[in-house]
C-alpha cells in the first residue's frame, strides 16, 4: 500500500476554517488592550437576529411597524398658554363639567348679558348651550376650553403691555369679566369687549395676551369702565393740565376704582403727586443758586407741571429741564 504525502493544498482543505492568522507574541496575548467589536453584537442591538442576514429586505421590513400604522396621540392641552380649539383636559384630569365650573371663579361669575354672547361662546368652545354647564351630560372638555378662554382674558395685560397689578395677581385674574355697561353692552378695550370679539371671531382673535387699544374715554387703562362722574372728572383734569394741583386731583378721581372710598384715594394720590413735583422744583431752584422767592415759586410750578399726569409729554419734558 502506497501512502500519499500530505501537500499544502490538502492540509489547508482539512482545516476547519481558512481565516488568515497573524503572528502574535506572548506579550501581545497578555496585553489589556481594547476589545475589537466584531459587528455581531451591534447588529443584534439594532433589533436584527443572525437569521435576518439571510432574509430578503422586504421580509425584514414587513416585521417593522410603519409610522402610518401607529396610533396618533390624543390631542391634549397645547401648553403654550394661549387657548386652542384642540385643547382637552390634561392627562390625569378626570374632572366632570360641574367640578370644572366649581374650580373656576370667573366661569361661575360669568353673566348672561347680551354682549357676552353666551351661545356663541359655547359654539366656539364645544359646550352644549342647551344643557346647564353642570349637567352630567355636558361636554367636560368643552367646559374646560371655555374656562381656559375666560381665564386667559381675565389675566391679560393692559393695552399698553404693562401689568394690571390691581386686577391680576400671580398670573391670575380677579375672577370678574369687566367692561359691561348697565345696558349690557361690552365696551371695546375691556375684558368683556375682548370676550365678545372671541365669541364672534374665534380663537384667531387670541393672538396676544393683552387687552386691545381703544379710543373710548370711558375705559380706564386697566380695562375697567369709568362711571359718568369719573369720566367727567378725568376729562376736566385733561382740560386743566396747566393748573397742576387741580388737574392731578381730578385725574386721580377719574382713574380711581370708583365709589366714595375710591374717589378719595384717587384725589389723594393726585394731590401727593403734585406735592412731590413742587418739592422737587423748589429743591432744584435752591441747588442751582436761585434761592429767592420768585425763583422758588417758578421752580415749584415747573416741578408740579412736570409731574402732572394730564399735561402733554413735550410740556412735561420742557418743565423738567428747569
Amino acid at each position: 500500500m502506497i501512502l500519499a504525502k500530505p501537500t499544502a493544498l490538502s492540509s489547508s482543505a482539512l482545516r476547519p476554517s481558512a481565516v488568515p492568522s497573524t503572528s502574535v507574541t506572548p506579550k501581545q496575548q497578555l496585553s489589556a488592550g481594547p476589545v475589537q467589536d466584531t459587528g455581531a453584537r451591534s447588529t443584534l442591538a439594532r433589533g436584527f437576529s443572525p437569521v435576518d442576514s439571510f432574509e430578503p429586505a422586504a421580509i425584514i421590513n414587513r416585521r417593522q411597524p410603519s409610522p402610518a400604522s401607529m396610533p396618533a396621540p390624543a390631542p391634549q392641552d397645547s401648553g403654550s398658554g394661549v387657548p386652542s380649539a384642540n385643547d382637552k383636559r390634561p392627562a390625569g384630569d378626570t374632572r366632570t363639567a360641574a367640578q370644572i365650573v366649581d374650580d373656576s371663579p370667573v366661569l361661575k361669575k360669568l353673566g348672561r348679558q347680551k354682549d357676552i354672547k353666551f351661545e356663541q361662546l359655547c359654539k366656539q368652545t364645544g359646550v352644549d348651550p342647551k344643557l346647564d354647564l353642570k349637567d352630567p351630560k355636558q361636554n367636560a372638555d368643552g367646559v374646560y376650553r371655555l374656562t381656559k378662554v375666560l381665564e386667559f382674558i381675565d389675566s391679560a395685560k393692559a393695552s399698553t403691555g404693562g401689568d394690571r397689578e390691581n386686577k391680576v395677581q400671580g398670573g391670575k385674574g380677579d375672577g370678574n369679566i369687566e367692561g359691561i355697561t348697565k345696558d349690557g353692552d361690552a365696551r371695546h378695550g375691556t375684558e368683556a369687549g375682548m370676550l365678545k370679539d372671541f365669541a364672534e371671531k374665534g380663537y384667531s382673535f387670541l393672538g396676544e395676551h393683552q387687552l386691545p387699544t381703544t379710543k373710548d374715554t370711558h375705559v380706564k387703562a386697566d380695562g375697567s369702565n369709568k362711571d359718568n362722574f369719573q369720566w367727567a372728572a378725568g376729562e376736566a383734569g385733561k382740560a386743566l393740565w396747566f393748573v397742576p394741583g387741580l388737574s392731578n386731583v381730578l385725574t386721580g378721581v377719574g382713574n380711581s376704582e370708583g365709589g366714595f372710598k375710591g374717589v378719595l384715594e384717587g384725589a389723594a394720590t393726585g394731590y401727593l403727586n403734585t406735592l412731590k413735583g413742587v418739592a422737587e422744583g423748589v429743591v432744584g431752584s435752591i441747588t442751582t443758586g436761585r434761592a429767592n422767592p420768585a425763583s422758588m415759586l417758578f421752580g415749584a410750578y415747573m416741578g408740579a407741571l412736570g409731574n402732572t399726569e394730564a399735561a402733554p409729554q413735550p410740556v412735561k419734558d420742557l418743565a423738567n429741564l428747569f
